[in-house]
């Protein structure tokens, strides 16, 4: 992972609502870069009615400093995935974005086949413990926290897994 300015990274809404959650949208800057495009689908999508005050405060902070993208050109469609995720997938793609950040597994899946390079919200909580960032007791507390108070849905095994690398 680079923190330079000029790559361009985009976000997709799953990591940006539990970034907010957990207090943590600042990663994706000193992780990724500082080019940060949301497309105005995901923006509204996170700012949904039913966003958290605090919640909603972050993410409004957070906007101020990347770029909203109005995008309607889709080249996916999908029974699947969101238009929101397709018009996302289309957008990095065709700008040949450094980094989609996206945690849904089928666009992970077909944005690699696209040879962009993903994360999700956990792999950049893992590469905050990496550089320095966090401790990884922090980083497996946010994890808690994000299941336990947030909703997230992971595997057993992918649980298993981050904790035996925060565990290192």
């Amino acid at each position: 992972m680079s923190g330079e300015k000029n790559v361009v990274i985009v976000c997709d809404a799953s990591p940006l609502i539990f970034l907010a959650k957990l207090d943590c949208l600042h990663l994706i800057p000193a992780l990724l870069g500082e080019n940060i495009i949301i497309l105005q689908c995901v923006a509204n999508e996170v700012l949904s009615p039913s966003c958290d005050a605090s919640e909603k405060r972050r993410l409004q902070d957070f906007f101020k400093a990347v770029e909203i993208v109005d995008a309607s050109h889709c080249a996916y469609e999908s029974q699947t995935l969101s238009r929101s995720d397709c018009l996302t997938l289309t957008y990095a793609v065709a700008n040949k974005a450094a980094w989609l950040l996206v945690d849904e597994r089928l666009l992970r899946r077909i944005a690699t086949e696209e040879d962009l390079k993903v994360v999700g919200f956990l792999g950049l909580l893992i590469q905050a413990a990496r550089n320095g960032l966090m401790t990884k007791a922090s980083v497996k507390t946010l994890i808690d926290r994000a299941i336990s108070d947030h909703g997230m849905h992971i595997s057993i095994s992918l649980y298993q897994k981050l904790t035996e690398i925060l565990c290192e």
